[in-house]
């Protein structure tokens, strides 16, 4: 097989996401016989992360994103109700959500804001991974012990990783 070749989309920075990290990404591709991938997500900053918070409630409920995120991220979510039951414009209602995740701390919200030189999270986009390989794309990532924690769709949007950073 010949190299892996990873992609960022438009959501994605190259430069958040590290060597050794793409190295871990590579070797779940090759047990998985997968030739490419689309990197959806990276780090984001407490505005981004409300923004996509937002996104994904209007997209699959306030329900469903709760069970996502723990207590910090419920709080969140709950400022999103609250002012969309105040008749809060897109707008008013991320930066409510910001000012929340501000308060809260942006990495207790989403590992997504956490110190990239510890820990790096991204998403792969599910529609980047041929249909038929899905299980084994899977069982790769659970085999490999270079991945701290991950989720799969659809509790998240994404296929989720966070990848430990090695000391240096």
């Amino acid at each position: 097989m010949a190299e892996p070749k990873i992609t960022f989309g438009s959501g994605a920075k190259q430069s958040d996401v590290s060597e050794h990290s793409l190295s871990v990404l590579k070797d779940v591709m090759a047990k998985a016989a997968v030739a490419s991938v689309v990197i959806s997500s990276t780090a984001r900053d407490p505005f981004n992360q409300a923004r996509v918070m937002f996104d994904n409630i209007k997209k699959t409920g306030v329900a469903a994103q709760k069970k996502l995120y723990a207590a910090a991220g419920d709080a969140v979510i709950d400022v999103f109700a609250a002012a969309q039951k105040a008749g809060k414009t897109r707008q008013e209602t991320i930066k409510l959500m910001e000012a929340k995740i501000l308060a809260i701390g942006p990495a207790k919200v989403s590992h997504h804001a956490a110190d990239l030189t510890k820990l790096n999270v991204f998403d792969v986009a599910p529609s980047s991974i041929p249909s038929g390989r899905k299980k084994d794309w899977e069982a790769a990532i659970k085999a490999n012990k270079g991945i701290a924690k991950f989720i799969f769709p659809p509790l998240d949007p994404g296929y989720h990783f966070e990848i430990k950073q090695p000391k240096t």
